[in-house]
């Protein structure tokens, strides 16, 4: 994935589909946040679109994200080229 891909919402999943229905990520700009798109294990569609973290930092090459975890902040950091693109019908 491409940092445009990203930053224009793209949805994507961290290191690859593990299994059907697997959960897909997408940048929301005006929140400034990702957002987890719950998928049914049947046909892919969306089930739910919740949050999922704030993206406080963007660079050349990947993203920070973080969350809070009953009371302990959960920091993330992600490369642009370890997201894989969600494909409907793959």
């Amino acid at each position: 994935m491409t940092k445009q891909q990203f930053l224009s919402g793209v949805q994507f999943y961290v290191g690859g589909k593990s299994y059907n229905g697997a959960s897909t990520y997408s940048y929301n700009e005006s929140a400034e946040c990702i957002m987890r798109q719950s998928r049914s294990s049947i046909d892919e569609r969306v089930v739910m679109d919740e949050y999922e973290c704030n993206v406080p930092k963007i660079t050349k090459t990947g993203f920070t994200g973080f969350t809070y975890v009953m009371k302990k902040k959960v920091v993330v950091r992600y490369k642009f080229e370890d997201l894989v693109i969600f494909e409907q019908g793959v």
